[in-house]
């Protein structure tokens, strides 16, 4: 009984003839921003958006972030949108980071995402308890924006006064406004190599 036990583990681990191997996946941006000056922009609350179109699993969000000195304190959100409108209810995913000194690099914020179509806002923001944070959030000149099929940017908002700012960060009195420069964010998905995004 053992005996054949044993040789059907064996014949278990025997693969099938003509089986191919699954091809290995790579990162797939989504959409990013692109540019050739990066330098280090001080920020205090601050949000980038895009649009999603169709489901996306396994969805990694990265920012390329620093300290200018001291601490870097960071609360990041995911959210399906930001302003006074917003609630809790419309939070995807959130961080707190703090940041070592010297720091120059990407974080991935949030990782192995299952996002629907729609629209999403991934805010970086000073601690509301906190009364100072180095945070530096790199930007891009000129700006561009990678797209694909699968993305669209929506822009970048922020809001000046502290009077504007809400118990709950999101929902500030968030804005858009100019900005000559992109900050840099990317939204990956692993599929196989050659994989494009659209149909």
């Amino acid at each position: 009984m053992k005996a054949a036990i044993g040789l059907f583990v064996f014949l278990g681990t025997i693969p099938l003839i003509g089986q191919e191997a699954e091809p290995p996946l790579e990162r797939f941006t989504l959409i990013a921003t692109r540019g050739e000056i990066p330098m280090p922009v001080a920020v205090y609350r601050q949000a980038v958006g895009w649009v999603m179109r169709g489901e996306h699993h396994h969805v990694t969000v990265s920012a390329h972030l620093g300290n200018g000195g001291g601490h870097a304190y960071i609360d990041a959100y995911l959210m399906k949108r930001i302003g006074p409108d917003a609630t809790r209810g419309d939070e995807i995913a959130f961080a707190s980071l703090d940041l070592g000194f010297p720091f120059d690099d990407w974080v991935d914020l949030f990782s192995d995402l299952d996002l629907e179509p729609g629209e999403y806002w991934l805010v970086i923001a000073k601690p509301k308890e906190k009364a100072h944070s180095s945070i530096n959030w790199f930007v891009l000149q000129p700006k561009r924006v990678r797209g694909s099929c699968s993305a669209s940017f929506l822009g970048s908002q922020s809001f000046t006064f502290q009077s504007d700012a809400a118990d709950y960060l999101p929902a500030s009195k968030f804005e858009s406004k100019y900005e000559p420069y992109a900050f840099q964010f990317e939204v990956s998905e692993p599929h196989p190599a050659g994989w494009t995004g659209c149909p």
